[in-house]
């Protein structure tokens, strides 16, 4: 594929909702790790909120729940290990 190929895709209108959508998931991710990092939640409130950016993971990109897991998924449960201890 060629850079103009690649920035073709890019400006489709498929494109450019696959780049909105990517952007919406990073910022829940990045949201509930600033609330966990904040301290203002118990470490099962942190699970409920790591359980609700999954939710809107899977609303954002159906059928993605192994792909949150393995790559958002990971990040948030260390974050809550580091904030908590790592749990039982």
């Amino acid at each position: 594929m060629t850079l103009q190929e690649a920035i073709a895709i890019l400006r489709s209108p498929e494109g450019k909702d696959e780049t909105r959508r990517v952007y919406l998931l990073r910022r829940a991710v990045d949201f509930a790790e600033i609330q966990m990092r904040a301290g203002g939640l118990s470490r099962d409130e942190s699970e409920e909120l790591v359980d609700a950016v999954a939710a809107v993971a899977e609303e954002l990109f159906p059928g993605s729940a192994e792909t949150f897991r393995i790559v958002y998924g990971v990040r948030l449960r260390r974050v809550i290990d580091e904030v908590f201890g790592a749990s039982d």
